[in-house]
């Protein structure tokens, strides 16, 4: 069998022509929302404006899974690529988590960045890079407890290597879910009922981009309070 006729290659097609397809409409309704948005053709009212911004809200989360659903494709057909470059994981870290703070403080979650006051530069694509952090911040965020969250993000170097460490106190992953955690589409009942919106394709992308990069990927259970994700970098 070639590689163009593996069973990999064809599940992967039509939901990669879809994902084609809806692209460039998506990308249209986007900027008519944002023209509308500005006022630029009239002026709005407060309820048009919310209806607005909940509509430009859904339409980026449509252009999210267009684009997961596109990278999974590639993954299975062994496409994927990654561009590397040599990047500063604390600045891109620091950067992000102050992107999350205002969604952070709304959702009453605190995120801690304990920054190492040095590491080596990593070789990796800092945008594939980017979104893997970006992955674990917002699940963290996403899946908190009813009470006060808290999230712990540290960086270090070891054996040869930089850890990233993703922790938190939210509502965790039941024990027998474990080997579906990385899975393509998996998200479990209490996931589902707190953000129904999720897809369960970040973290499967995030495991390939790992991987690609030459590194691991892997979480703990913390005793019943929360998850802690961790992936591992070799220093180059």
């Amino acid at each position: 069998m070639s590689n163009s006729d593996s069973p990999k290659r064809k599940m992967a097609e039509p939901a990669a022509i879809i994902a084609h397809q809806l692209k460039n409409p998506i990308s249209v309704l986007y900027c008519y929302l944002e023209v509308l948005m500005s006022e630029e053709i009239g002026k709005l009212n407060e309820k048009q404006k919310e209806y607005l911004n909940d509509a430009l809200k859904n339409v980026e989360l449509m252009s999210k899974m267009v684009k997961d659903i596109l990278d999974i494709s590639r993954i299975e057909e062994g496409e994927y690529k990654i561009k590397p470059q040599y990047i500063d994981l604390i600045k891109i870290t620091d950067q992000i988590v102050k992107d999350f703070s205002y969604w952070a403080k709304a959702s009453n979650c605190e995120i801690i960045f304990k920054k190492p006051k040095d590491i080596p530069m990593v070789y990796v694509d800092s945008t594939k890079i980017h979104y893997v952090i970006e992955n674990l911040i917002s699940n963290a965020i996403f899946y908190k407890t009813s009470g006060p969250g808290k999230i712990e993000i540290t960086i270090e170097e070891k054996n040869k290597k930089i850890l990233f460490s993703c922790k938190d106190n939210g509502i965790g992953i039941l024990s027998k879910d474990f080997n579906k955690v990385f899975s393509k589409f998996y998200r479990s009942e209490t996931a589902i009922n707190l953000y129904p919106n999720g897809t369960g394709l970040g973290l499967y992308i995030s495991k390939a981009i790992i991987q690609l990069s030459g590194g691991e990927i892997w979480f703990k259970n913390n005793k019943g309070e929360g998850m802690t994700f961790n992936f591992s970098l070799p220093i180059n």
